[in-house]
């Protein structure tokens, strides 16, 4: 019985305040009116969806460089860098500062789409489709100078590698050669080592006797020679291949294969925020509550000096 009464004498007091709640609730709601509609800066929302998969193209010994840097993940960072966001803008005559709160990029969690997710917005639906399209044009040509500077490197590398086998093997068969004339040995050793195959020759009485007399030594001393020229050359072969691939895909190599647009820059129908509606439902909820809090303590404040 004593907490109905306690509750009906708080619908009571609520209902004698009925008009301070509804005044409070009005300015509330006219505040937050004013706010949204005259104060906020309305902001436009574009939405992109990008696919970053390095194993759409075969690309020999480049795969694994290809591979580290066309990855979703790799995509995200670059495009939430700051300053080469901004650069990015004054490349293109926006004279806009970038903020990076407003752009979003967000992986999907399923390694197989590779999709990555681009939200961003600004003070127009129009600026925000075409700086994001800006941002994701200078994110592609980033990824793609990195690869190429990573390609550059690796035909120096490759290059200066093949100079250095040449030398070496240049030096060995000269070496290789010197030893042949020095022994009086049939010159046709040397022919038979440059082309890596047996050769029957006529030769002179005086360099069969030399043959005659070659001992295990030299002839130890000769066949590493030869195996040291065979395994440099193949060595050679090699790298030389490795570095006129890496030349040939660094001219012909571009990223559009890699970086694939599912979701053109979308253009806003409507702002994104302040959602006016909304706000005005929050200062309605705010407004009730504050005048039910003025309505009680204003209760609680007469009858505590009463009783004094």
């Amino acid at each position: 019985m004593e907490e109905t009464i306690e509750l009906r004498e708080l619908i009571n007091i609520i209902w004698k305040g009925k008009s301070i709640i509804a005044v409070i609730t009005i300015l509330c709601m006219l505040l937050v009116g004013i706010l949204s509609w005259f104060v906020l800066d309305e902001t436009y929302e574009s939405n992109a969806v990008v696919q970053v998969a390095s194993g759409v193209q075969d690309t020999g010994i480049m795969q694994n460089y290809v591979a580290a840097e066309f990855t979703p993940n790799i995509y995200a960072q670059r495009i939430q860098n700051k300053p080469i966001m901004q650069q990015a803008l004054q490349d293109a005559g926006i004279k806009v500062k970038y903020n990076d709160k407003s752009l979003t990029a967000t992986v999907d969690a399923d390694p197989n789409k590779s999709f990555v997710e681009l939200k961003y917005t600004s003070k127009s639906a129009k600026d925000a489709q075409q700086q994001l399209q800006v941002f994701m044009d200078a994110t592609k040509q980033k990824m793609n100078e990195s690869v190429q500077a990573t390609l550059q490197d690796l035909e120096t590398t490759y290059n200066s590698e093949s100079a250095s086998l040449s030398k070496e093997i240049d030096t060995i068969i000269e070496q290789y050669n010197k030893t042949i004339r020095n022994n009086s040995l049939p010159e046709l050793l040397i022919l038979q080592t440059i082309l890596n195959t047996e050769i029957t020759l006529n030769v002179s009485e005086e360099q069969t006797a030399a043959l005659a007399h070659v001992n295990g030594n030299l002839q130890n001393q000769l066949l590493q020679m030869q195996a040291q020229i065979q395994t440099k050359s193949e060595e050679y072969r090699k790298t030389l291949a490795n570095y006129q691939s890496v030349k040939t895909g660094l001219d012909s190599f571009k990223p559009d294969p890699f970086i694939r647009v599912i979701a053109e820059p979308t253009l806003a129908e409507g702002p994104s925020s302040p959602n006016k509606i909304l706000n005005l439902v929050i200062g309605l909820v705010l407004g009730m509550m504050l005048g039910l809090g003025v309505v009680l303590f204003r209760y609680y404040w007469k009858n505590s000096t009463s009783l004094k």
